[in-house]
């Protein structure tokens, strides 16, 4: 087969353009830092990263969300410590006067301290973090827990929060479950209505009624139970949430690794090949120029 001069121009104008193409993509590459730009680059590498940076930006939200649920639980943990030193407070307050008192200063004393006491659990069941009201359910914009019966104006529902896929934690503890249960529902950590046992009791101390105090000194220590039991929760809380954020940036740190082995560039590697690249294309040019002087003289 006869080489003719127009077939060596055509295939020296080919190494040159595929040389320049080259060089101009290892120089995009230096420029750029990221192996992939645009997805015909390569477009199974570009699916990697699409899905990758999706998962990176729902675990980013993730662990937002368990940050905000971890401050959440910490806040009621503060309100439920509280509130459990209160009822242990109020059953040594009903324990030095269960057998009643016939000394109406004695009663009355008595009954002051309790009276405080059933704010002091009140004030607490109104703890708020930021504007909103710990343990009023939805309803979180005003106080939930009042001093007169029914007590409790928020409500019942829980609010969770997405930690994972496909994963929730509970935030709140509704506060008809807290301080103004009863035994209409199934309730999670007990059946006392605490802050009517507050008001019983104070009326029976008022009225010296010893059956009704003992019967009272009985409901605190119910109701002590129902707090330790919330407290036991939030601490299970806290506990998952730690594992849960564990989880996640352990997830995290592998989806950065396979982004940054698909997408960063080596730039040592990189730089031999651009400067090994340089010297064959400027080698290309050099033979084509020399080429593209002879004759057909040369030839004979």
């Amino acid at each position: 087969m006869r080489v003719t001069a127009n077939m060596s121009a055509d295939s020296s104008l080919y190494n040159i353009q595929q040389g320049r193409k080259k060089l101009d993509r290892l120089q995009e590459l230096t420029s750029s830092g990221s192996y992939i730009n645009k997805p015909s680059d390569d477009p199974i590498g570009s699916n990697l990263l699409l899905d990758v940076g999706d998962k990176l930006r729902a675990g980013t939200q993730y662990l937002s969300n368990i940050k905000k649920s971890q401050i959440w639980q910490e806040f009621a943990n503060t309100a439920l410590t509280g509130m459990a030193d209160t009822m242990r407070l109020a059953k040594q307050q009903v324990a030095t006067i269960t057998a009643g008192s016939n000394d109406p200063v004695e009663r009355q004393n008595a009954v002051s301290q309790l009276q405080t006491l059933k704010q002091q659990m009140i004030d607490m069941g109104n703890i708020q973090m930021g504007d909103q009201y710990l343990f009023g359910g939805v309803k979180n914009t005003t106080a939930p827990f009042s001093a007169t019966a029914p007590y409790y104006s928020g409500d019942e529902s829980a609010l969770k929060i997405e930690v994972g896929p496909a994963t929730t934690q509970q935030m709140n503890i509704p506060g008809n479950q807290l301080l103004t249960a009863d035994t209409a529902t199934t309730q999670p950590y007990g059946t006392t209505n605490i802050l009517q046992t507050f008001d019983d009791l104070i009326a029976a101390v008022t009225a010296n009624n010893v059956a009704g105090i003992k019967a009272g000194a009985t409901a605190l220590g119910d109701g002590a139970k129902q707090i330790t039991n919330a407290q036991t929760d939030v601490a299970s809380r806290i506990v998952r949430l730690d594992s849960t954020a564990k989880l996640n940036n352990n997830t995290r740190n592998t989806l950065e690794t396979i982004y940054g082995n698909t997408q960063n560039v080596d730039y040592a590697k990189l730089a031999v090949q651009l400067n090994q690249q340089k010297i064959a294309f400027e080698a290309s040019l050099s033979s084509t120029a020399k080429l593209s002087q002879l004759s057909l003289l040369d030839y004979m």
